[in-house]
């Protein structure tokens, strides 16, 4: 579904490139995370794959074609909930469709159809304010399952949230996928995060980004907290946390 062919990005001004000649793919329908050290180019990926920085050199396409050609191919969920605190859960869900002039009762029902997935249905006439953290992170991702696209960057969701809050929405985020026909890629630093997640992680190598070296997770679709335990998971684990050790240390 996503393919990076050889892509180069250096910010203005900067002395060196964040990313060369980068190149991996990534199926449809997958749950793909994406780790890294601190300054990597975790972020920087997205906003090339989201258009919000230029691509400089290479391409990169969404189902065949080159990004530049498209529009609301993607649909991104930041760190931040950024809901609008004037607007009521509904409107909050409602607002990528209203900005794609998708008419009223149309917007209307899909986003009661979203907030009945979430669990909140009983909240649409409610403001941020009166929603706990865990919440306003399933209004965020009913809004972004709003815009439509079937490819959903998921930048850090979870990681300003205490942390019984977010293993609850970890798995409820696992639960949600698992009934959607979607592509999800995930940017996490927690190591388990994207192991309990995931299908695959990718993790970004080099300085400049040069490759990412793939895993596959060898959990089962239908998962619990329990498997983590297992000694090759753990093993796993130790692997991805030494990678990005040596990768920081460069």
């Amino acid at each position: 579904m996503l393919e990076f062919q050889n892509v180069s990005f250096t910010y203005p001004g900067a002395e060196a490139p964040i990313m060369e000649n980068l190149s991996f793919s990534v199926e449809a329908g997958s749950f793909v995370s994406i780790i890294g050290a601190s300054g990597s180019g975790k972020s920087t990926l997205f906003r090339l794959l989201n258009s919000l920085e230029e691509l400089q050199e290479g391409t990169i396409t969404v189902n065949g074609r080159d990004i530049r050609s498209l529009s609301h191919y993607t649909s991104y969920m930041p760190q931040q909930d950024l809901l609008f605190p004037w607007r009521t859960v509904e409107k909050n869900v409602m607002l990528p469709m209203q900005v794609q002039k998708v008419p009223k009762e149309e917007r209307k029902r899909v986003a009661a159809q979203m907030l009945a997935k979430v669990g909140l249905t009983d909240w649409a006439n409610s403001y941020p304010r009166e929603l706990s953290g865990g919440m306003r992170q399933r209004v965020s991702f009913a809004r972004t399952l709003c815009a439509g696209s079937d490819l959903l960057l998921l930048d850090e969701p979870f990681s300003a949230l205490d942390s019984i809050t977010r293993i609850s929405l970890q798995e409820w985020l696992r639960e949600q996928w698992e009934s959607l026909d979607k592509t999800i890629l995930f940017i996490t630093h927690d190591v388990e995060e994207a192991i309990f997640l995931s299908e695959k992680i990718l993790v970004l190598t080099g300085s400049p980004v040069t490759g990412l070296k793939e895993f596959t997770v060898p959990l089962p679709g239908k998962r619990t907290r329990e498997m983590l335990l297992q000694g090759e998971i753990q093993q796993l684990k130790e692997t991805l946390v030494e990678l990005l050790r040596s990768e920081a240390a460069e």
